[in-house]
């Protein structure tokens, strides 16, 4: 049985995370799956594995700054010191000694799941991937690619926009990886969903700045003027949460926006069939999972038009809505119309969960298979 290995930096919550957990349980009936990963946060995967994948930490802590930070402002200096040599030592070897933990590797087939990760994997007895699960468009961000994918064999992208920008970058390159387009996938949802009749708008996503969470606000504190009798929930957690909450609380919104903090799946596909809206203000996206699982829910999406991800997902007006220049106003037009159109909420809900199928495991999978088999003849 051929043995492939994903490269990680962590198994807690989060967009990748999820991605290749769900990547490696489908893979573990027809290959040996082991999973790298940098730090060992949770003392497990957050997300279920199959119990034949084995998982091996580099470290058995994760990251330490605010302990580094709290020793600090403590005046802790023994703490302090300690802490900063941990955090010197992971910093090392996250960004100079995994080239070396590859090296003594054995295995048929690298998974690298970060960038910085693929600049320091030299190996040529091996096939390399690098799945790029951002989608940056900057002059330093395209020196960076074109540094640290020289000896990756095949580039992994989400979307067919950035399959463009990348063949584009890596033509200049001496030796370039093939770049292949394989979506990432969703959990098959055999469910029966959401009824659409819950007045309820929901957001899945880190609370962080590229989340846009502040925006999302906005558009909600329109949309409870003129129906006051909806709520929103944001799921997740993140360092924007103080920030979220004050703004909130200065929108006298306390009682109708809900910050829900981290849930588990369980918990998540629990909200989503008590929802009738999902809304997602991000800055960026490289593929959108939650709008994909969300969809799988009958719930339709409004988004803004951003680069990738949301465009490649919703089809305008037919399952959801893609508002353009992040209009907050528009967006929360768009969400009223569904508000005061069941009918019409209903019949997107239905064209929505049928769009969210092809990103099925079921689906996704088959391509993941017919590619591997392919390299490995």
């Amino acid at each position: 049985m051929k043995k492939i290995t994903f490269l990680m930096l962590h198994l807690n919550y989060g967009g990748i995370e999820k991605q290749v957990t769900t990547l490696a349980n489908k893979l573990a009936d027809k290959y040996e799956i082991e999973i790298i990963s940098l730090y060992n946060i949770l003392g497990k995967s957050f997300y279920e594995l199959d119990k034949r994948i084995k998982v091996k930490y580099v470290f058995s802590y994760g990251p330490n700054r605010k302990d580094i930070i709290n020793a600090l402002k403590c005046f802790k200096i023994g703490k302090f010191f300690s802490e900063l040599k941990k955090g010197l030592k992971i910093l090392y070897t996250k960004c100079f000694k995994i080239g070396y933990i590859v090296d003594n590797l054995d295995t048929d087939i690298l998974i690298s799941t970060r960038i910085e990760f693929s600049k320091q994997i030299k190996r040529d007895d091996i096939v390399v991937i690098s799945q790029e699960h951002s989608y940056i468009n900057t002059n330093s961000y395209k020196k960076k690619v074109k540094k640290s994918f020289k000896k990756v064999d095949y580039l992994i992208v989400m979307t067919n926009k950035a399959k463009e920008l990348y063949e584009t970058w890596l033509r200049e390159c001496v030796k370039r990886p093939r770049v292949m387009l394989i979506p990432n996938m969703i959990d098959d949802y055999i469910g029966d969903g959401t009824t659409l009749h819950n007045k309820q708008i929901v957001a899945v996503g880190r609370l962080e700045e590229v989340k846009d969470f502040a925006s999302l606000i906005n558009v909600y504190s329109m949309i409870e003027k003129k129906h006051p009798d909806w709520i929103l929930k944001i799921i997740g957690e993140g360092s924007q949460r103080k920030k979220l909450e004050n703004k909130i609380d200065m929108l006298g919104l306390k009682d109708k926006v809900i910050l829900t903090g981290r849930l588990t799946s369980d918990e998540i596909s629990k909200e989503l069939d008590n929802s009738s809206i999902y809304l997602l203000t991000s800055k960026s996206e490289s593929f959108s999972l939650a709008i994909v699982e969300a969809m799988s829910h009958n719930i339709p999406c409004i988004s803004y038009d951003i680069d990738v991800g949301p465009k490649e997902i919703i089809t305008n007006k037919e399952d959801g809505y893609l508002i353009e220049d992040r209009n907050e106003q528009n967006m929360a037009d768009a969400a009223c119309i569904l508000i005061e159109d069941s009918v019409k909420r209903v019949e997107m809900g239905m064209k929505a969960r049928k769009t969210s199928e092809k990103f099925f495991a079921s689906n996704i999978v088959k391509n993941w298979e017919e590619f591997l088999n392919k390299i490995l003849e």
